[in-house]
């Protein structure tokens, strides 16, 4: 009688990486310890650490004899983290962590790593950078590698001018490409390997590239996606921002993805990130490719220069400028993020107002239309509530670019498909505000679709054309000063944040001007000059809708008329 063949007993359910079950006190703890049922973590953490370092002052060594704590940790986490299969877990992996913290050169070891594991046939392994520059670079450290070991010279064959190194042994290979030469459509990429995802995303060419790979690893059984970068020195925007985006979402546990992990080296909130006691947090190899007393030149260099001094926070401490003051920024993101209000809905905004204001931007269908409610209280607080739409056309232009998906999620955008759905939609919200008989006036732009001031008159609001460019100081003045001072309160709405994040100021003389960063780009302001247009209608009428006695009384919910 032929013996039954015993059933496969599957592994255990990997625990969930993210929130962290332990308070951090190091970047290390932010890399979760995995079981590593199968020893695959362990085997090529094995492999990476026998490879040769071959710049720097232990040239000559292996990875292994001089490596930071977290490339063990991290390779573990990459192979030994598996599902009940014993399949990798992880099919998205970002790392964000400042310079010269030896990301580029772990990256080439992790890539030959893949290949000498031999776990597959015929695999590709793709180091993608934003230029050739940065392509030779990571080619010529792989090449390196392979060039000072007798033995990884037998095992692998190197294509210079084809910026490919070959593994026989399986008929694999690992290629360095530039975004502005590669193509990945069709390829069947079992590893990719993206080099300051910050540049490389921030082109559309680029955006299109990581996208592509997202969703062209099907055909592989363990496909992966490993991204590194560091802050970039201008406004975060593109793929990098909206990775960044999911990325504080699923540490913070708001978002479950079990196949996506991010480490995020940065300096936690609350703490000086320019003291030099806390600079581990954003350079984890601290004591190994890079010094403290480098960075503390380096810092004292750059103080005299504001453009130094942004940079070396985003380079050196991976903090991204538009977290602190920048140059030429409108706002630092930590004032805007201080008047945030996670409890200010409509319906409490209209409630605490005495009066209302309606700030509208709606242009093309490539565009974001915006559309911002104004409130004023008794006590001159002022406070904001924002909405967008966007056309499905402008959300297929760029979705891979901007985090659409995510604003989307949030609650915070709506896709519209005809003409005017937008403004179908911005109606309801308009007639929910002149219900309350507190609307004192709309503002638009001269540039707004022709049908919006003609449907808001039908609603019964008077509408205001204001004034644009540097006409508009007196709105963007009052925005900063009521942020100074605490007196705005905000929804706390992503998609408005981003919109501040990508404002940057023109000055002339004493008048200022926002616009983008670059006039034609991904980047949008829509929100910002909704904002703005309803802060210009609150403006002009600032001497006819002061409170009376009576919408005192009335607040405070006493008698309006005195009985006689």
């Amino acid at each position: 009688m032929a013996r039954r063949a015993r059933p496969l007993t599957p592994l255990p359910v990997p625990a969930p990486l993210f929130p962290l079950t332990v308070e951090p006190h190091t970047a290390l703890d932010l890399i979760p310890e995995v079981d590593d049922p199968t020893g695959r973590g362990l085997k090529a953490w094995r492999i990476l650490s026998r490879l040769p370092i071959t710049e720097g002052p232990f040239a000559g060594k292996r990875i292994g004899e001089h490596s930071p704590p977290w490339q063990r940790r991290l390779t573990v986490l990459i192979f030994g983290h598996t599902d009940e299969q014993g399949l990798r877990a992880l099919r998205e992996i970002f790392v964000n962590m400042a310079k010269k913290n030896g990301k580029s050169s772990y990256a080439a070891a992790l890539a030959l790593t893949k290949l000498l594991l031999n776990e597959e046939q015929r695999e590709h392994v793709v180091c993608l950078a934003s230029n050739r520059e940065q392509a030779h670079i990571m080619f010529d450290g792989m090449a390196a590698m392979v060039r000072a070991d007798e033995t990884l010279s037998e095992r692998f064959a190197i294509v210079e001018h084809r910026h490919t190194i070959r593994y026989p042994a399986t008929t694999s290979r690992v290629t360095a490409v530039s975004a502005e030469m590669a193509a990945v459509v069709g390829q069947n990429i079992s590893l990719a390997l993206v080099d300051e995802l910050h540049l490389l995303g921030a082109t559309p060419k680029g955006a299109r590239l990581v996208a592509q790979i997202r969703t062209g690893q099907v055909a592989r059984r363990e496909p992966l996606l490993l991204s590194i970068s560091t802050a970039p020195t201008d406004l975060s925007s593109g793929i990098f921002e909206a990775t960044c985006q999911k990325a504080r979402r699923v540490i913070a546990g708001e978002e479950v993805d079990p196949r996506f992990f991010a480490w995020l080296c940065e300096v936690p909130a609350g703490l000086d990130p320019e003291d030099p006691e806390n600079w581990h947090w954003s350079n984890p190899s601290l004591g190994f490719t890079v010094t403290r007393e480098r960075l503390e030149a380096e810092l004292e260099s750059a103080r005299s220069d504001p453009s130094a001094l942004r940079d070396f926070r985003s380079q050196n401490l991976n903090i991204a400028p538009e977290g602190s003051a920048g140059v030429d920024r409108w706002l630092p993101l930590a004032e805007w993020d201080c008047a945030a209000d996670d409890t200010l809905d409509l319906t409490a905004l209209l409630a605490e107002s005495f009066r209302l204001y309606v700030g509208i931007d709606r242009g093309g269908l490539d565009d974001l239309s915006a559309l911002v409610v104004l409130g004023k209280t008794l006590e001159e607080r002022v406070l904001v509530w924002s909405h967008q739409w966007l056309s499905r056309r402008g959300y297929e232009k760029r979705k891979t670019v901007n985090d659409y998906d995510g604003f989307i999620a949030a609650g915070e955008l709506t896709l519209f498909d005809d003409g005017a759905g937008d403004l179908t939609e911005m109606l309801e919200v308009v007639r929910q505000a002149a219900a309350t008989g507190k609307v004192g006036l709309a503002g638009i732009d001269s540039y707004c679709a022709p049908d919006t001031a003609e449907a808001l008159l039908k609603v019964g609001i008077e509408v205001q054309s204001v004034p644009q460019n540097w006409q508009a100081t007196p709105a963007i003045v009052w925005i900063e000063r009521l942020l100074a001072g605490g007196m705005l309160r905000h929804a706390g709405s992503r998609l408005l944040r981003w919109n501040v994040a990508n404002a940057v100021v023109e000055r002339r003389g004493n008048a200022v001007s926002l616009t983008k960063a670059t006039a034609v780009g991904s980047g949008k302001i829509d929100g910002v000059a909704a904002l703005l247009n309803a802060a210009a209608a609150c403006v002009s009428r600032a001497d006819k809708d002061r409170p009376s006695v009576y919408d005192e009384r009335a607040a405070r919910g006493l008698p309006v008329f005195l009985s006689v």
